[in-house]
């Protein structure tokens, strides 16, 4: 870049030598000089650019995408060293970068995109890309979409994307622990009063997404935790999640779609993120097919998407038992949908004969007419296991588990009603000495 240009304002900066067009992934650091005044309003830039690109505020920042490539590269990597000493700015920096790198590979021509590419994948090719089996995404493995021959896997160009922020999010990870590293070994630097001016802008930021995570891992539904996972699961679990934890229990873990329909009913009824890992890994591991090794590379990354860490961070909910019912029927190693369908009598009846019900009528005279068959013996179902409560059709399966949490309530505060009124009822007519001694042991209780 011109040196003239450096005494430029900003503005006259931004379109000397266009990124737009462009997928940089900044794998060496820029070799100008740079002003401080210009170096700070770079970082002010880039902060207000992340931050519009993560949240999806993509038409208001079409022209702050026009950085020149240098002062581009020049606020990425100040905003490294803002960020490498604090793990909630690491994961904030982390996520931007990647939703501003799928940004500019919409914008960006083939040529651009397999150029980018190819600092990760240097035998990429327009029609696909070779990598050892180890290097691939784990979401990529785990819905199957790589060809694999003797090691190597082969991803095809439709997600050449998804391969390049895997690549891209992994480099800038270690680039963050050796910035780190640095900045507890030496210092800012030259750097310090420029850094120490942008961290006021970037908290609001780390607590929005601060917030974010609260409000994802909250407490909510039945309380379900790691400690209480067997009560609830017997006592308040609908019959359709009791069914698909007993079959992986026995030995074979859930196909994709009883995960998928398992995960997000667990994450609605309380169990928090760190738990949930703990719980699926052992649930899991129980099968002699999944090792640790597989668990890690096929499935940790959809148990974080269902609470909102991965894709589009948003958190995921239960199927309702509509959805569920129209699931295709269960092969022989499958487990999903509604077992008041998917399974035959006998093994419906030991279920529900396993967690304490009958054999359960199907119909009801004055049932909805809305509703299928199967919603009408799941809301019969809790009705016998809660005897003098009012019947109510079953249309999701965390309605059972929250309407049982309610009950138990109702039960608890008249236990407590009828435990005060004997404490404090007036003594029965009697002999007077009788009375007497009745009053005195109340008086003490």
């Amino acid at each position: 870049m011109d040196s003239r240009l450096l005494q430029a304002p900003l503005s006259e900066l931004l379109a000397t030598e266009q990124v737009f067009g462009r997928v940089p992934v900044y794998l060496e650091a820029p070799q100008e000089v740079l002003p401080e005044q210009i170096l700070q309003e770079l970082g002010f830039a880039r902060l207000e650019l992340l931050n519009k690109v993560r949240i999806g505020e993509e038409h208001s920042c079409q022209q702050q995408l026009l950085f020149d490539v240098a002062l581009d590269a020049a606020s990425h990597f100040l905003l490294r060293v803002l960020c490498c000493s604090d793990g909630m700015a690491q994961q904030w920096l982390l996520e931007a970068e990647e939703f501003l790198l799928a940004r500019r590979w919409e914008q960006a021509g083939p040529h651009e995109r397999l150029k980018a590419l190819r600092h990760f994948v240097p035998t990429a090719q327009p029609d696909g890309a070779s990598l050892r089996f180890t290097e691939l995404p784990p979401k990529l493995l785990a819905l199957r979409r790589a060809k694999l021959c003797r090691g190597v896997a082969t991803v095809e160009p439709q997600d050449f994307l998804l391969l390049l922020r895997h690549c891209f999010r992994g480099h800038l990870q270690r680039a963050l622990q050796v910035a780190s590293q640095a900045v507890a070994a030496h210092g800012l630097g030259l750097l310090k009063d420029s850094v120490d001016l942008l961290r006021p802008a970037l908290e609001p930021l780390l607590l929005e997404l601060r917030n974010a995570e609260r409000a994802a891992e909250a407490p909510e539904g039945v309380g379900l935790m790691l400690h209480n996972f067997e009560e609830i699961y017997r006592r308040s679990f609908p019959p359709c999640m009791q069914h698909l934890v007993s079959f992986q229990r026995n030995g074979t873990h859930l196909k994709n779609l009883g995960r998928t329909q398992l995960r997000p009913l667990l994450r609605e009824a309380g169990l928090p993120l760190a738990e949930a890992m703990t719980w699926w890994r052992r649930e899991l591991l129980r099968d002699i097919k999944v090792t640790q090794e597989v668990f890690d590379r096929e499935h940790s990354y959809h148990i974080q998407h269902a609470y909102g860490r991965n894709g589009k961070r948003k958190p995921a909910y239960g199927w309702s038992c509509w959805k569920t019912l129209g699931f295709p029927m269960p092969q022989a190693s499958e487990a999903h949908g509604c077992p008041f369908r998917a399974l035959p009598t006998e093994q419906l009846e030991d279920l529900l004969r396993c967690f304490g019900s009958g054999p359960v009528s199907r119909t009801k005279e004055d049932s909805p007419p809305d509703v299928a068959q199967e919603q009408v013996a799941c809301g019969l179902i809790f009705q016998e296991r809660h005897p003098g409560s009012d019947f109510e059709a079953i249309r999701h399966p965390m309605q059972m588990a929250r309407s049982k949490m309610e009950k138990d309530g109702e039960d608890q505060v008249d236990s407590s009603a009828t435990q005060f009124t004997k404490l404090h009822q007036a003594p029965e007519k009697g002999p007077p000495h009788l009375a007497t001694e009745k009053c005195s042991a109340t008086e003490k209780s």
